[in-house]
């Protein structure tokens, strides 16, 4: 090469060579962002709306470091039909009703409107007076390369008088585009056909491929034994069928759920009973069936709920009027299976019906509701252990309203088959930490791993030097009594060979324990938070009395003050963290947060 035409070769030589870099930068990214996505289903949203009154306010599980519910207003009506998601960082993207979509800020989502849903449609959805009425129906999927593209997929239900029969009989999907109004979106496919058949009112559900991108979505024909495994990949949505295990023979409501980890597939309905099977997430194989009848006085009713534990070992089967649990590491399943809560009726209630429908929340926690739009929900503390050590609190939570609705979710931290015939495209399962804790009276605190992407081990740091060897466990779940009261920075590290990742948290502890029938951490929300001297919360009755306790770092209490409003006026306490504990009349503790004083914020 001569001096004279050296450089310009060079430089178009290093032109081409960043422009292939950047370009597989392009094509990787979209990978390495799937990998981190961890927070689709980090919001959940109920509530009826009726007309213009003061009860079109929305209840929003927002599931974060820790559970808040949040009451705000919400344009949307929900009534049985409903579905969301989350962008990768837990922030609401999308929202349905079976009559539209709508953005996680609350706009009309362009061209959503006339979704195929079937029967009833044109009266349900007149004015979004309560959005359409059918359960477990509906899923959001992320697309498996365009960070802008999601995928709607639904069953469309039809009614036969004569004689009556109603069934769905398809499968559709609508894709939305973010990359439309400003990243507000549109539909730009709409009532597209995967396929038409009778199918069974168990429901749909996804998993993820074993490649860590693609999406396995199974549904069953009805009055059979067959199977309709969709597989949604870069190009489209495929589908393959499969004849497998005891026929159904009835059109009862029920559950079909993946294990977190995905390999097993369960469905469950009250008259068709309990169906497991062996799930292979590279071919989408179903195997091993194992069908458990369950003959009781549970064989009349038409819905029924079904969720596993986050670790993938107890399954639970909700029949109305009872709720059982299964082994599944057990070598007899159907001999482990063990009533673990019989239906309460409660004045708090008045409805009555019982435990139906379940969802395992990202907090490892199951959440349950009842049929018939209770203001009423249930909830699991401990479905990791047997028996009914795992805690099932009917009626856990009372709402000021009632609403009917729960939506349905894949596990989107599940990663990649490391090392499978399908592991071809380069991604890791890199460990991320979560946990959650729970007092359990005086210094005692019980702890919750609610780790994701397959670690192997774990190590906590109470932050408490003075308890000497008890300061750490290697213990997936550990319980901690703690030296003394105060403020605690407790720390997770979970581990596996291709990495490691730390969650710290703050836990106070007091004399007083904060367990109760309704954790107000929950449920009360402070504002703001740091704050320059007032405090102002949401979430207690108005107008009642309630006594705030005020503690500092060293768990002293410091202020007490009896207020009827809804705020206090800290500003002369110093710069610091404190403890906020909300009593009511009678002494027990209704809330607990955590604020910081910052006087000097810029």
């Amino acid at each position: 090469m001569s001096s004279s035409t050296a450089p310009g070769a060079v430089l178009l030589h290093l032109y081409y060579t960043t422009m292939r870099i950047f370009s597989i930068i392009l094509l990787l990214l979209p990978q390495f962002l799937r990998v981190a996505a961890q927070k689709e289903d980090n919001i959940w949203v109920f509530g009826y709306k009726y007309s213009n009154q003061v009860l079109a306010n929305g209840i929003y599980f927002d599931f974060g470091d820790s559970l808040s519910i949040n009451y705000s207003p919400k344009k949307m009506a929900l009534h049985e039909t409903c579905s969301s998601i989350c962008d990768p960082s837990g922030a609401l993207l999308f929202l349905s009703n079976g009559c539209y979509v709508e953005a996680g800020t609350g706009e009309y989502i362009e061209n959503s409107s006339e979704l195929d849903f079937g029967y009833g449609i044109d009266s349900y959805c007149i004015n979004d007076s309560s959005g359409y009425r059918s359960v477990q129906n509906m899923l959001l999927l992320p697309h498996p390369e365009n960070q802008n593209k999601y995928y709607l997929i639904y069953l469309s239900l039809k009614i036969e008088f004569q004689p009556l029969n109603g069934y769905f009989d398809k499968i559709l999907f609508s894709q939305i585009d973010r990359s439309f109004n400003n990243g507000t979106g549109k539909i730009v496919l709409k009532n597209q056909i995967i396929l038409s058949d009778t199918l069974h009112s168990d429901g749909i559900h996804a998993v993820r491929h074993a490649n860590g991108r693609d999406w396995w979505i199974v549904a069953a024909k009805d009055v059979s034994n067959q199977y309709f495994v969709m597989l949604l990949t870069p190009e489209g949505i495929s589908l393959s069928e499969q004849s497998i295990g005891e026929p159904t023979w009835s059109g009862s409501g029920g559950e079909m759920v993946f294990s977190p980890d995905g390999t097993k597939l369960s469905r469950f309905n009250a008259k068709d009973d309990l169906r497991i099977f062996d799930f292979d997430r590279c071919t989408g194989i179903l195997s091993n069936p194992i069908y458990i009848p369950i003959t009781d006085d549970a064989d009349n009713q038409i819905f029924a709920g079904l969720a596993f534990s986050a670790d993938g070992r107890y399954l639970y089967a909700a029949e109305v009027k009872r709720l059982i649990q299964f082994d599944t590491q057990a070598a007899d399943i159907a001999a482990s299976k063990t009533i673990v809560a019989e239906r309460i009726l409660s004045p708090d209630c008045p409805l009555g019906d019982g435990i139906s429908f379940l969802e395992l929340g990202p907090d490892g926690r199951i959440y349950g509701r009842h049929l018939n739009g209770q203001s009423c929900m249930h909830r699991m503390n401990h479905p990791e252990r047997a028996g009914t050590a795992c805690e099932m609190v009917q009626n856990y939570y009372k709402f000021d309203f009632s609403y009917k609705n729960l939506p349905h979710f894949p596990n989107f931290r599940l990663g990649p088959i490391d090392g499978s015939a399908c592991d071809t495209l380069g991604l890791d399962n890199h460990p991320l930490a979560g946990w959650r804790y729970d007092k359990t009276g005086g210094f005692g605190v019980d702890f919750t791993s609610v780790s994701w992407y397959e670690p192997t081990e774990w190590l906590w740091d109470f932050g408490d030097p003075a308890s000497g060897a008890a300061n750490q466990s290697a213990e997936r779940n550990p319980v901690h009594t703690f030296s003394a009261p105060g403020a605690y920075e407790v720390c997770l590290t979970v581990s596996n060979q291709y990495g490691s990742d730390e969650k710290c948290k703050t836990v106070w502890v007091s004399t007083t324990s904060s367990s109760g029938p309704q954790d107000a951490a929950e449920v009360v929300q402070i504002y703001p938070n740091p704050t320059t001297g007032e405090v102002r919360w949401s979430g207690l009755p108005v107008g009642e009395e309630v006594t705030v306790l005020v503690m500092n770092v060293l768990g002293q209490h410091i202020v007490e003050k009896a207020v009827t409003g809804n705020s206090i006026d800290l500003s002369a306490l110093p710069d610091g963290m404190y403890c906020l504990q909300f009593l009511a009349s009678g002494g027990q503790i209704i809330g607990v947060k955590s604020v910081q004083m910052l006087k000097n914020k810029k």
